[in-house]
């Protein structure tokens, strides 16, 4: 099936599967890039520039490779962790503009089971689908990472 002109075809499998509550959502840093946001890749890049930093052999490997995580650990043990958090949250802080959230709202519609779970997973630092949420009297549950 085919939602919109020029759209992806969705499988009948996967449409059953969604109906039957199997599906789970992964979204990645390109949900947020119409909110002003960088990719994965943009906010390292934003981070080194920030600090006034230049990656070592080691990082300048880790990001040929789009070891991004792993990246950033490496500047935080060279720098401090402090420092690049700090960094990382202004530039995942949106303006004051009027964020465009359609699709953080879509997918939050979209994941939720006939039982009112939301199943969705994200890798993003920033804390959109919380706002969206929130804003839109969504009851979620949102766990970060490490889970102990």
């Amino acid at each position: 099936m085919q939602y919109i002109p020029n759209g992806p075809q969705i499988p009948d499998e996967l449409l059953q599967a969604h109906q039957d509550g199997r599906v789970v959502f992964f979204c990645g840093s390109g949900i947020s890039i119409p909110c002003g946001l960088p990719n994965f890749c943009g906010l390292v890049k934003q981070i080194y520039e920030k600090l006034n930093q230049v990656p070592t052999d080691l990082e300048s490997k880790l990001k040929d490779t789009k070891q991004f995580d792993q990246l950033i650990e490496s500047l935080e043990k060279r720098k401090s962790r402090e420092s690049v958090r700090k960094c990382l949250m202004k530039i995942l802080t949106p303006g004051r503009k009027k964020l465009n959230t359609k699709t953080h709202l879509s997918l939050l519609r979209l994941s939720e089971s006939e039982e009112g779970v939301y199943k969705i997973v994200t890798t993003n630092f920033d804390r959109i689908f919380e706002d969206v949420a929130r804003k839109n009297r969504i009851k979620i549950n949102s766990y970060a990472a490490p889970l102990v």
